[in-house]
């Protein structure tokens, strides 16, 4: 059975794909997405079917609809560090993200995708710190 997305979820002009016959379908989060949409819903966001039929081989536009662990803070990761390489990591984490994104991803407002939850990590290494490698929480979300 198919896992039913809440339509209040699909991000604003998110666009969906109505190409039923790709192999892909089944597990296209653009797929799955059409099946969401009200039918009082006049206008949607598509994907050109035009250039849906010159596309060979793997779909450019496919998205998974497997959920993804999307990490949720990292102030725990910084507590422990020791003060002089907590502010140098600091600085580099903001050179990342920009001032306010890394404010509000070490607060837990905006959740890490798992690729920059890799990237925190990768910059902690970087500065040769040892510590939790722990984010505050978790959250299982799609990854639009």
């Amino acid at each position: 059975m198919k896992e039913e997305i809440d339509f209040n979820q699909i991000p604003f002009d998110y666009p969906l794909c109505l190409n039923e016959r790709c192999p892909q379908a089944d597990g296209c989060l653009r797929q799955l997405s059409v099946e969401s949409m009200p039918a009082e819903k006049d206008c949607w966001s598509i994907i050109s079917p035009k250039r849906l039929a010159t596309i060979k081989g793997d779909c450019p536009f496919f998205r998974s609809s497997r959920k993804v662990r999307y990490a949720k803070g990292f102030m725990n990761i910084l507590d422990n560090l020791p003060y002089n390489q907590r502010r140098s990591i600091i600085v580099s984490l903001i050179a990342y993200f920009g001032q306010r994104t890394y404010y509000r991803s070490r607060k837990g407002e905006r959740l890490l995708t798992p690729d920059e939850q890799q990237a925190v990590l990768n910059i902690i290494k970087r500065h040769n710190a040892t510590t939790s490698q722990e984010f505050d929480g978790y959250e299982e979300d799609y990854l639009w």
